[in-house]
Parts: structure tokens; sequence; C-alpha cells
């Protein structure tokens, strides 16, 4: 016999899966949509450079709001302004996760087949820039961070192919007051 209380729980899960599935299914749309007309834009560079090899690929993660966020990656030009640019085809865009915290942000990208001694990692302002020049392995990504971040606040480890990179967040100042006598 079917506890009624266990039976509640589970119209309400399958009622929230139903839930979330049609209030994202227009972005997911959107994004395969988009997905297929990379494959027309792959045809049309196929014309245009030197035939090599085209990296192309998507990651999908429940965002903090609870929303799906789409990251493509790999070394096709993209038309939106989110991305930022390749330096040239031979570079691919790795496929990297951010995750925000309180205090830190930490990255975690894929670089295989490369070693410590390949990877150049700079800071300009408030964006990340992660390099590798190896023959037969470029890796390029740009990663906008919340705030200038000074370089001794950035750790980063390399192992197994993984690059972590660790950002801690500056140390707001505190302001303190002076009075100022009245003459």
């Amino acid at each position: 016999m079917v506890n009624r209380k266990n039976r509640r729980k589970e119209d309400d899960f399958w009622s929230d899966v139903q839930d979330f599935l049609q209030n994202n299914d227009r972005e997911y749309r959107r994004f395969i949509e988009r997905w297929f007309d990379t494959f027309d834009e792959i045809e049309n560079i196929k014309e245009q450079v030197q035939p090599g090899t085209y990296v192309y690929g998507f990651t999908y993660r429940l965002g903090e709001d609870g929303k799906p966020e789409f990251k493509e990656f790999g070394n096709i030009p993209r038309e939106t302004s989110d991305y930022s640019e390749l330096p040239n085809m031979e570079y691919r865009e790795p496929i990297t996760d951010v995750q925000k915290r309180e205090n830190e942000t930490d990255i975690t990208v894929e670089l295989p087949g490369v070693t410590k001694s390949d990877i150049s990692i700079e800071t300009s302002d408030n964006i990340l820039v992660l390099k590798v020049e190896k023959e037969g392995r470029k890796y390029y990504k740009e990663v906008e961070l919340d705030d200038e971040v000074p370089p001794e606040n950035i750790k980063a480890s390399y192992s197994n192919g993984v690059l972590d990179i660790i950002v801690k967040k500056p140390q707001t100042k505190k302001r303190t007051g002076k009075r100022i006598p009245v003459d």
C-alpha cells in the first residue's frame, strides 16, 4: 500500500521537474539552434583558412539562480561579444569551469597534453588571461573576474591535464573616519 504522504512528495517532485523543463525549454532550444548554426560556420571557415582541426563543444550546468548556463568552447569564432577572441584558428578555447564563492573564485581548466612550463597566466585589470603555446597544443582563454585582483591573490596548480586556479578576492578596506573640528 502506498503511503499518501510519500505519494504527495513524489507528485511534487515530478511537478517540479515538469516546471523546470517547461521554463528552460526556450533557452535550450535557442542554444541548440546556435549549436547547429556553428556547423554552417565551420563550412564557411574551411573556405577562408587553411585546413586544420576544428574543435567545438559546450558545457551545461545550473547557475546559482537555478537557470541553465550553456558555455561554448573550442576554436570556432563566435558571433556574440560574450566570448573572448582567440588569437587565431591555431588556438583552442579550453573547457573551463568558474565557481564563484563568497571570498574566492575557483577556476578549473582542462589542458591535456601540456606541462606546467607551457602555461602562462597573466592578469590585466579584472581579466585573467591563460595562454599555452606548445607545438600542436595551443590554448587561449580570458576569464573576467568581478574585481581587479593583485597577482599575489592568485594561486595556480597543474596536475594530470587539469589547471586549478584559486583567486582570493581582495580585502575591502574599511573606511576610517576622522573627526574634523569646526572653528
